[in-house]
């Protein structure tokens, strides 16, 4: 682990991100998404509409945790914009296009391989563990169920059940809450510097970067940073 000022031995929660830091979501999404688009018969190439779909995914996502759309909305929107060729006015329709990308990325859905032993290690440490999720409770909760994290009986706190998403400090305070902890004694682990780290020092707790890909090289002064949960130390 790398970083200053981040005590283990203060801990008495932790709080892990689900996406992109137990599990892999953008690999789902780039598996799942090559499944599906080989039977749309699209034009230009496969890496162009997969990081088409990955900008349209990260626009339409933030408007629904800004709750300024449903879950349901963000999903039709992002379908519309992805195929603006096909009639997909009629919501029935747009929601039966989505639900056979959305088979394909189920299906590809992957813990990582350090996801379990964290969890694992956290729970033996004596610490109170919790999930701080963007994104809707009974989706996540199902990805736990698939994945076969749910088996380590952590309990999930999606934004789709909290006052507002990270970064914003009540999704943290709420967790906090939840599991009995001061935020002052908890830290949250995450892929996202901006929803996890910054947002969790917000909210008065400490944050822990995973950079699995090595996108931070150039560390922000101060953050604590692992590029593998096996280097979390309690």
């Amino acid at each position: 682990m790398t970083g200053t000022g981040w005590r283990a031995s203060k801990l008495t929660g932790v709080l892990f991100d689900l996406d992109d830091t137990l599990v892999d979501h953008r690999g789902a999404v780039d598996r799942g998404l090559r499944v599906w688009l080989g039977g749309l018969g699209l034009d230009g190439s496969l890496e162009e509409h997969v990081e088409r779909w990955f900008a349209l995914e990260t626009h339409h996502y933030e408007r629904w945790q800004r709750r300024e759309i449903g879950f349901r909305e963000q999903r039709r929107a992002r379908i519309r914009a992805f195929l603006p060729h096909c009639d997909l006015r009629d919501d029935a329709v747009a929601d039966d296009v989505f639900a056979g990308f959305l088979a394909c990325y189920r299906a590809a859905w992957s813990a990582f391989a350090d996801a379990g032993r964290a969890l694992a290690g956290a729970l033996e440490a004596g610490l109170r563990v919790g999930i701080l999720t963007n994104g809707d409770q009974v989706a996540q909760e199902d990805k736990l169920r698939r994945t076969g994290l749910a088996t380590y009986g952590v309990p999930v706190f999606a934004s789709s059940s909290l006052p507002a998403a990270k970064p914003d400090p009540r999704a943290f305070h709420r967790a906090c809450a939840a599991l009995g902890v001061e935020p002052a004694g908890a830290v949250m682990v995450g892929d996202s510097l901006r929803h996890d780290v910054r947002g969790a020092r917000a909210a008065g707790l400490e944050g822990v970067l995973v950079d699995r890909l090595g996108r931070y090289d150039r560390r922000p002064a101060g953050v604590t940073r692992v590029r593998s949960l096996a280097d979390l130390a309690w």
